[in-house]
């Protein structure tokens, strides 16, 4: 008689089944990165931070016969060394900076870059611990700002926005840099501009080959928003504007760009202090959007094509509401007040929602009225800190259609760093400075928790 095979009972094999099943999905949650690591933003796919250990950056043509250039180096550590230097060029500069401090490194005039032209001498920032970098380029006394992203925050796709200008001695202009690596870039353009010897139109595309810390610098005639920027490799990228002159004095406007990836859907913007003219935001899609907007109570829903720029107004004290089905880019731009109460222009970065931090800090520049905007949930404003003092005596303004408030506070001159912090919710921080015929904005750098 031949022996039979063991056969499982139909109810075991199920089971059976079913531990497979389980035992894959562990599998594949072992191998999930750590939630630390992960976006909260669910429709990005990196993650964007101001603290890193290295940085790379330019200076961009401006309409100044002279200009200063520097770097503003914050410190989370005791004791962390950082070095600034400037590829292939003989500059090389060793610093300390400690916790809480701010240090200053000024750059030779030489380091700005003019023309549409490829360039080597690209600012590199390095430190042994975590820092934040903040770049000023300074024309007569009329500072521009930038928050520095690390090498490690850096992208492959971004979309340029440049804002327009009638003056006549103004070009929008990018600079797109590589780090350590030969690297492969595309310009599909949209607008007008130069590149070698003709003039580069919509619908063009421009491949760029880069050596480790090279960069270069295009011009356009005309508004060059909508441009699109591939590489094989992260790069960083400048935007602005050579000269902007539309209601002050001209002035030289950059930032330096967030990648796609990056991206967020939610995105509220406090109206800036004292102002009296319409701002503008600009807002970008990479593929097919609806965005909502929404000024005050009024709201207004509006569907983008890739590529789309969005140009929208903020008027003075009334906040704005962005929000949609996929991740845009925010871009706001202060066009300058007019006289008597003059400030000058600037670009800057609106931090996304899913992006907002529990810890801050922010660099006040000298000469100015400094002033902190914050975007708060409406149940956790009473346990913000700032500089170790609970925040009191300000008025909270609600954000229409959200669960946010909005407030600005006024911040002590003799202090050049500030840290501000909440225990347990995130918030927003922006950080803004107005004087005679100048202004500046950025973001506030976001510290994590130990």
């Amino acid at each position: 008689m031949g022996r039979r095979g063991f056969a499982f009972p139909p109810d075991f094999k199920q089971v059976l089944f079913i531990f497979s099943q389980v035992f894959f999905l562990l599998g594949l949650f072992w191998f999930l990165p750590p939630a630390s690591a992960q976006r909260t933003n669910t429709t990005g796919t990196c993650q964007t931070e101001t603290l890193g250990r290295e940085f790379i950056t330019s200076y961009m043509d401006d309409c100044g016969n002279s200009s200063q250039f520097e770097v503003q180096i914050t410190g989370y550590f005791a004791f962390t060394s950082v070095s600034v230097s400037i590829s292939n060029y003989q500059f090389d500069k060793k610093i300390m900076v400690n916790w809480g401090e701010m240090v200053r490194v000024s750059l030779p005039e030489s380091v700005g870059i003019k023309g549409t032209t490829n360039f080597s001498n690209v600012v590199l920032v390095k430190a042994d611990k975590d820092i934040s970098v903040v770049s000023v380029s300074n024309k007569h006394v009329s500072p521009e700002t930038t928050v520095l992203y690390p090498v490690s925050s850096l992208g492959n796709e971004h979309y340029i926005v440049t804002p327009s200008t009638e003056s006549l001695d103004s070009y929008p202009a990018f600079s797109v840099m590589t780090y350590q690596e030969p690297n492969s870039v595309e310009v599909h353009v949209k607008g007008k501009l130069h590149y070698l010897i003709q003039d580069n139109s919509t619908g063009s595309r421009l491949t760029i080959k880069l050596h480790a810390f090279q960069g270069i610098q295009f011009q356009g005639i005309g508004d060059l928003s909508g441009t699109r920027i591939v590489s094989e490799k992260p790069v960083a990228i400048l935007v602005g504007q050579r000269c902007f002159c539309n209601n002050t004095k001209c002035n030289h406007v950059f930032e330096q760009l967030l990648p796609v990836c990056s991206w967020g859907t939610k995105y509220i913007v406090p109206p800036l202090p004292r102002q009296k003219v319409d701002e503008i935001v600009y807002i970008t899609a990479s593929r097919n959007t609806t965005v909502l907007y929404q000024l005050g109570e009024q709201a207004e829903t509006v569907t983008l094509a890739e590529g789309s720029v969005l140009q929208r107004p903020v008027k003075p004290w009334i906040p704005v509401y962005i929000s949609a089905n996929v991740g845009i880019q925010v871009v706001f731009y202060s066009v300058g007040a007019p006289l008597p109460n003059s400030s000058h222009a600037f670009l800057m970065n609106v931090p996304d929602v899913a992006s907002y931090c529990q810890m801050y800090s922010i660099n006040a520049q000298e000469g100015f009225e400094n002033f902190a905007l914050m975007v708060a949930n409406t149940s956790e404003t009473g346990a913000i800190i700032l500089d170790n003092q609970p925040v009191r005596n300000v008025v909270w303004n609600r954000v229409p259609g959200t669960e946010f408030v909005w407030s600005m506070r006024t911040l002590a001159p003799a202090i050049r760093s500030h840290a501000v912090e909440h225990p347990s919710s995130p918030f927003a921080l922006l950080s803004v400075s107005t004087a005679a015929m100048d202004s500046y904005g950025i973001p506030g750098s976001c510290r994590k928790s130990e």
